[in-house]
């Protein structure tokens, strides 16, 4: 009736050729509906998304969910790590936290778990902004640690690729792969992915030519 294109099909290419990369954390950004979530789930050719905010026992404190067979100043040091370190909070279930407080023990469970490989979609999507930033940054610093497990993390946000520092950054609404490439010696390039935002018609409207 209203000459509508039929919606009951999704398609969409990526060409992420990482091959020449050795990398522990990869981010794939992208405006919601773009295609993200279905890229992750054929990333490492079978669904690996990890849901920081599922499988919690509510009846149970924080603390005693992440490695409840495992070391409990691993626990401890990963929630520290990522910026949830009062004893208050690791002694509430998981509801009873706020976003802020869920995210950021979605990612200490996350680090310790440490799967060789990971996707973890809507990451920081719907956190405080500043929450999101050095979330980020604190979670990078402890999955490094992981040597040789792999992370794709998916964002809307592109605020948190400075904070993040990822190994490759992959745009889906410009198709547009950016990697920290390997120098000379062997040795990872120090050069450092800073701030970025999407590139909309709106940024190009002061331009004269």
């Amino acid at each position: 009736m209203f000459n509508a294109e039929d919606g009951s099909s999704f398609k969409t290419e990526a060409n992420i050729d990482i091959d020449d990369l050795d990398w522990g954390i990869g981010l794939i950004v992208g405006a919601s509906g773009s295609g993200k979530t279905s890229i992750g789930k054929q990333f490492f050719r079978e669904n690996k998304i990890h849901d920081l905010y599922a499988g919690w026992d509510y009846s149970r404190p924080i603390i005693d969910c992440i490695l409840p067979d495992g070391d409990f100043n691993t626990a401890t040091g990963a929630l520290a790590a990522v910026g949830l370190g009062d004893v208050p909070s690791w002694l509430r279930p998981f509801n009873a936290l706020s976003n802020g407080q869920q995210f950021r023990a979605g990612l200490a469970r996350l680090v310790t778990e440490a799967p060789n490989e990971a996707v973890v979609d809507e990451f920081t999507s719907v956190v405080d902004r500043q929450i999101a930033k050095i979330g980020a940054l604190a979670f990078a610093k402890n999955w490094r640690r992981n040597k040789g497990k792999k992370v794709v993390l998916l964002s809307c946000r592109y605020d948190i690729i400075e904070w993040l520092q990822p190994d490759w950054v992959y745009d889906v609404n410009t198709k547009v792969l950016k990697k920290k490439m390997k120098s000379g010696n062997g040795q990872t390039s120090n050069l450092k992915f800073g701030r970025s935002t999407e590139l909309t018609g709106s940024c190009l409207k002061s331009i004269i030519i």
